[in-house]
């Protein structure tokens, strides 16, 4: 008997000082798609994706939203399961998302679009990015795309005041031109957005140079402005726009520069390595050109990485336990792997994040939430065979 439970007590000492080592990927992440990679919803209705496939490269991945944030869609970083709530007005939404290991990143795409339930509400959130544009006269050129939220209704765009001669927009895609007929001299032109319920305004400033005289740059901006990232797994931030004041612009990172982060002195684009601590951090970058700077800041959040899963220690034991009388595939490896994709997946029937509710195993208690996340994460981290 004493030798039984020494035997015991060697095995559950191994087990609780067990080292867990974050497996390096050997390739960056790829072949990222979202089996069914669109959905279509009624106003007022929230929901989920599927869960995505990937090549993990053999590492852990940790997926993040990529360009603009929208409100009321978010992302779980762990699974790559993309949410949205009910507070999502009538549109069409590209939401792009990014798979990123110790190697490198892969991107992809998810469209959702939100019918209008019948009720129009006036335009709101509409602006310009950069909201200004500095030239030399006899250029042409053109603003970016505004972004607005449309309420469900129709836009049309109109310029409003005094409009200078040259300048134009386009009704149905908010973009300014001017040709080379404008004047020099600095003009503030006043924008509107109008739907079946109402409208909204916006400014954008136009500068005409009579000469190539350069000005400070202005108007700096990252969007989104920060990232949330998980120790160990490089990444980078969007390009910012800027208004270069007809000048050749370098970023710099002032202040306090975290081991492993760096930016293109001319692209602007902010850059991490593998290397960089858990910890939150706010970077202040700027840009020069010969005239003077401006400056803007960017979030960027590392949180510590999830423990690499243990498929023999964490994984079969429980499955084999729970699901075996009723699962032949439920005592190996490759039975188990064979059934961790699609709606009826081993994670669709224990997880209520996936394709349907909660109903695994059948007839017993419902294997616990710490379970669940390992099993998750066990997913995430490439189905590791350890």
């Amino acid at each position: 008997m004493k030798k039984i439970i020494t035997i015991c007590l060697i095995a559950v000492a191994v087990y609780a000082c067990k080292q867990e080592v974050i497996n390096a990927a050997t390739s960056a992440p790829s072949n990222f798609t979202y089996s069914v990679s669109s959905s279509t919803i009624t106003q007022g209705s929230a929901g989920t994706s599927v869960a995505p496939t990937i090549n993990t490269g053999g590492g852990k991945v940790a997926y993040t939203l990529s360009g603009s944030g929208i409100s009321g869609i978010s992302l779980n970083t762990s699974t790559g399961v993309i949410s949205w709530s009910n507070i999502l007005l009538p549109g069409t939404y590209t939401i792009s998302v990014s798979a990123s290991n110790n190697v490198g990143s892969v991107t992809t795409t998810y469209t959702l679009i939100v019918n209008s339930n019948g009720i129009v509400t006036a335009p709101t959130g509409f602006s310009y990015s950069p909201a200004s544009a500095t030239i030399v006269v006899n250029t042409a050129g053109s603003s970016a795309t505004p972004t607005i939220t449309n309420g469900g209704g129709t836009i049309t765009y109109s310029l409003t005041g005094t409009i200078p001669t040259g300048v134009s927009v386009s009704s149905t895609t908010g973009i300014i031109s001017w040709t080379n007929a404008v004047a020099a001299g600095t003009y503030t032109l006043n924008l509107k957005a109008t739907n079946s319920a109402g409208n909204t305004t916006t400014t954008f400033t136009l500068t005409v140079n009579a000469t190539a005289t350069v000005t400070a740059p202005s108007g700096l901006s990252y969007n989104p402005a920060s990232s949330n990232a998980t120790q160990g797994t490089a990444g980078n931030s969007a390009t910012p726009t800027i208004n270069n004041g007809l000048g050749t612009i370098t970023y710099s990172l002032t202040g306090t520069i975290p081991t492993g982060v760096s930016i293109n002195s001319t692209t602007g684009v902010i850059s991490w390595t593998n290397a960089v601590a858990t910890g939150t951090y706010t970077l202040n970058i700027t840009a020069t050109n010969s005239a003077g700077n401006t400056t803007a800041t960017y979030a960027l959040t590392v949180a510590a990485a999830a423990a690499t899963v243990s498929f023999s220690a964490d994984i079969l034991p429980v499955i084999s336990a729970n699901c075996s009388g009723c699962h032949s595939y439920a005592t190996t490896y490759t039975g188990i792997t064979g059934h961790t994709s699609g709606c009826n997946s081993i994670q669709n029937k224990i997880n209520t994040t996936y394709c349907s509710g909660s109903r695994m195993p059948l007839g017993a208690t419902p294997l616990s939430t710490s379970f669940i996340t390992l099993f998750n994460n066990w997913i995430t981290q490439g189905q590791l065979n350890n």
